[in-house]
């Protein structure tokens, strides 16, 4: 039985100018894939990156390359795909993700299961989902969490001086604040930034230090009330080890380390070592969302804001309401896209 891969790529709007410390934009473009197999159709979703080198350009040669590959791949689980194409997409795991996505959708409408459910996922387990803010003026920060009320925050800062930012922000709102530096934090400044964190209610620290700079972290230092996690600096399995003896947790987005089925290795890797998990997500639709939220209770930490930043969501999914993630008991991701885009 022959498998088929079509895709279609969308603009995603913006609500609000997002700012972090690699830039400011309004929209991200995002390839959405279709996988067909036995007349079943599944999801998956890469969103286009420009400072993690990822673009359009890119993801459509990779595809390119890969459909005849895989029209007469022989699989029946989404480890065998994935499997077969890792080593021809070591160089594009958001691609791979897209696919391993699908394939898990695919899936579990073949078995009609939810994917969380086969995974022996327990929704009530899932903590709630921080919704992020982007960098701006104090006023418009504020205004932005004033209209989306929230029980905790990710504040995206772009240097160690925004830490005046959270200082003017945190009399205007009692909710958790959970900070995002992206690398922008100086080495000489961490801890002396880090030390206020507490007084100023923020429960988490994500990647202060650029990649590479990792080892100036003293993880004797961190209090077990302010984890500092890697994003930037954790890609896939084999970073784990690397990082555990700087961080306390790990981000993981399916994106970066080739969708959910590598992502489920690297949760059993990072509890073996003691690290914390957040399942995390880029400026995506509710396709690329409702994927991860298949893992949602199995994270510590989680910021599946993606599809809500959004004004033009072209799918539907899984639903994040007031933090809490609300997953579905439809088969496979519980996703599909809106109205004439339903068949790419």
């Amino acid at each position: 039985m022959t498998t088929e891969l079509k895709h279609r790529i969308f603009r995603l709007e913006l609500k609000n100018t997002f700012t972090i410390s690699h830039g400011s934009y309004d929209f991200r473009d995002t390839m959405i894939v279709s996988l067909k197999k036995e007349g079943i159709s599944g999801l998956g979703e890469a969103t286009v990156i420009p400072y993690l080198g990822v673009s359009v350009e890119k993801l459509t040669k990779s595809l390119n390359k890969i459909i005849p590959l895989i029209k007469n791949l022989d699989w029946n689980h989404p480890q065998e795909l994935w499997d077969q194409l890792n080593n021809h997409l070591q160089d594009d795991s958001f691609l791979l993700s897209a696919i391993d996505c699908a394939a898990w959708d695919w899936y579990g409408k073949k078995i009609n299961q939810p994917v969380w459910e086969l995974l022996g996922a327990k929704p009530e387990n899932a903590p709630l989902s921080s919704y992020t803010i982007g960098k701006d003026s104090p006023e418009i920060m504020a205004m932005k969490m004033e209209n989306t009320p929230w029980p905790v925050y990710k504040i995206k800062i772009a240097s160690g001086a925004d830490i005046d930012l959270i200082r003017k922000l945190r009399p205007t709102n009692d909710s958790v604040f959970r900070i995002d530096a992206n690398c922008s934090w100086k080495v000489d400044e961490v801890y002396s930034l880090y030390a206020e964190l507490k007084e100023l209610n923020v429960d988490l620290l994500e990647q202060p230090l650029p990649v590479g700079k990792d080892m100036h972290l003293k993880k004797e230092l961190h209090e077990p009330s302010i984890p500092v996690f890697a994003d930037e600096s954790c890609s896939d399995i084999e970073d784990i080890e690397k990082l555990a003896p700087f961080y306390d947790g790990i981000n993981i987005k399916l994106m970066k380390c080739g969708g959910i089925t590598p992502a489920l290795q690297m949760i059993k890797k990072a509890q073996s070592v003691g690290l914390k998990i957040m399942g995390g997500c880029m400026t995506e639709s509710s396709v690329g969302i409702s994927a991860m939220a298949q893992l949602a209770p199995f994270f510590d930490y989680l910021d599946l804001d993606g599809a809500l930043l959004l004004s033009n969501d072209p799918a539907e999914g899984v639903e994040v309401k007031m933090g809490k993630v609300v997953l579905s008991n439809a088969p496979g991701l519980g996703c599909f896209l809106k109205g004439n885009h339903d068949q790419l």
